[in-house]
């Protein structure tokens, strides 16, 4: 299963409903993280690169597709193009799924 789907509603319901928790005990909030670094958007995606588990495991599949460069400028675009500072920094806000269980 992908972990991605870790941030779909139906998705996380169903997960802890197939492990007997009811939906009732599953609050699902969408909330925002926000990624600071002091350098640019392609420094800050070197740190991902290389410390960065998720990113490191797909940017070494895709190296050995022959396909690393062609990711590495999906990624330095992305970062760029989300990257929300007026002052030269990184800012870039990411959204994702807060998921509260009572047991």
């Amino acid at each position: 299963m992908s972990p991605l789907l870790w941030g779909k509603d139906d998705e996380v319901r169903e997960r802890f409903g197939a492990a007997g928790i009811p939906s009732d005990a599953i609050t699902c909030d969408p909330d925002t993280w926000t990624f600071r670094a002091p350098g640019t958007s392609g420094a800050f995606l070197d740190e991902f690169l290389h410390y960065y588990g998720p990113t490191m495991n797909a940017y070494a599949t895709a190296q050995a597709d022959g396909k690393g460069d062609q990711l590495r400028s999906d990624l330095d675009e992305l970062f760029t193009s989300c990257n929300t500072s007026t002052t030269g920094g990184t800012v870039i806000p990411a959204t994702f799924l807060r998921v509260t269980v009572v047991v």
